[in-house]
């Protein structure tokens, strides 16, 4: 079964890859143990993004980043992104309370179903900014 979902803000149908920038944003985005039943989903990004943009800060991203896209099972429950390998990852940070967040990895149309064959190279853009409302991240 191709991966499927709905898109967030459309509500209409999303494919692939589209649906696998999604999952990242949504991983990213989302403080770790906000979720209730589901506390290991989601990244220490939302923590770090108002934090001094040092060496120390940037490297914290840089771990925040990979910790919650890797897949792992945690009680019985899978977390990360299954169709995504992350093998490098930039960052701009020129910009207080901002960051360009580039990812370069692997993707896997049937990772979500433990089907790793038919690899294809993926890179995908994020701006990451805190606002009023929390953490906000778009892909571009």
């Amino acid at each position: 079964m191709a991966r499927v979902g709905l898109d967030a803000r459309t509500g209409g149908p999303l494919y692939g890859w589209a649906h696998c920038v999604q999952s990242i944003s949504e991983i990213l985005t989302t403080e770790m143990r906000e979720r209730t039943q589901r506390r290991g989903f989601g990244s220490n990004l939302p923590r770090l993004i108002d934090r001094p943009q040092n060496e120390e800060t940037i490297i914290d991203v840089y771990m925040a980043t990979a910790e919650a896209l890797e897949p792992r099972m945690v009680e019985g429950r899978q977390y990360g992104e299954p169709g995504f390998v992350l093998l490098r990852t930039s960052l701009d940070a020129s910009e207080p309370g901002k960051l360009l967040l580039l990812l370069s990895g692997v993707f896997f149309e049937h990772g979500h179903l433990g089907d790793y064959s038919n690899p294809s190279q993926r890179e995908v853009s994020y701006t990451v900014t805190e606002s009023n409302e929390g953490l906000t991240i778009e892909a571009v």
